[in-house]
C-alpha cells in the first residue's frame, strides 16, 4: 500500500503517494528544493518562466543523473581491474604456497640425512673402540 509523505519544496507543503520509505521521498524532496535554490540564486535577476524553470530543473538532475552513472560505470570496471587482478594474486599465492610444502619437505629430509649423518660419524669405526671417523661423503643438496 503506498504511502502518504508531505514534502516541502520551495516553500510549498506536496503530499506525496510512494511505495518508498518517507526518508528517501524526504531527501529527494531536499535534493530538487537545493536545486530550485541554486537556480534562484544564480539567476536572481531574471525573472524565469515556471516551464522554463522546470525544464532547467529537470536539466540539472538529468545531469547529476548522468555523472553519477558515469562514475558508477568507472567504479565498476575499475573493480573488475581488482577483481582480476585479486584472481592473479590469489593463483600466485597458491603457487608459493605449494612451493613453501615442497621446501619444508626437502628440509626435513635433509635434517633427516644430516641426523643420520652424524649418528654415523660418531660411532666407533674400529674393534678395539676407539673413534676413527671416516671422511664424510658428498651430500646433494638441491
Amino acid at each position: 500500500m503506498p504511502n502518504k509523505v508531505d514534502v516541502v519544496i520551495c516553500g510549498e507543503v506536496i503530499t506525496l503517494k510512494s511505495n518508498e520509505e518517507e526518508a528517501h521521498l524526504q531527501r529527494i524532496a531536499r535534493y530538487i528544493d537545493r536545486k530550485l535554490a541554486e537556480l534562484t540564486e544564480t539567476n536572481a535577476h531574471a525573472s524565469i518562466d515556471e516551464r522554463i524553470r522546470t525544464l532547467l530543473i529537470a536539466v540539472n538532475v538529468a545531469d547529476d543523473y548522468f555523472k553519477a552513472a558515469d562514475n558508477l560505470a568507472r567504479t565498476n570496471a575499475q573493480n573488475e581491474v581488482y577483481l582480476h587482478e585479486l584472481g592473479l594474486v590469489q593463483e600466485e599465492y597458491a603457487l608459493l604456497k605449494e612451493k613453501f610444502h615442497e621446501l619444508q619437505h626437502e628440509l626435513i629430509l635433509t635434517k633427516s640425512e644430516r641426523d643420520s649423518l652424524e649418528r654415523e660419524f660418531n660411532k666407533p669405526h674400529t674393534k678395539d673402540g676407539t673413534n676413527v671417523r671416516p671422511l664424510p661423503r658428498k651430500i646433494n643438496l638441491k
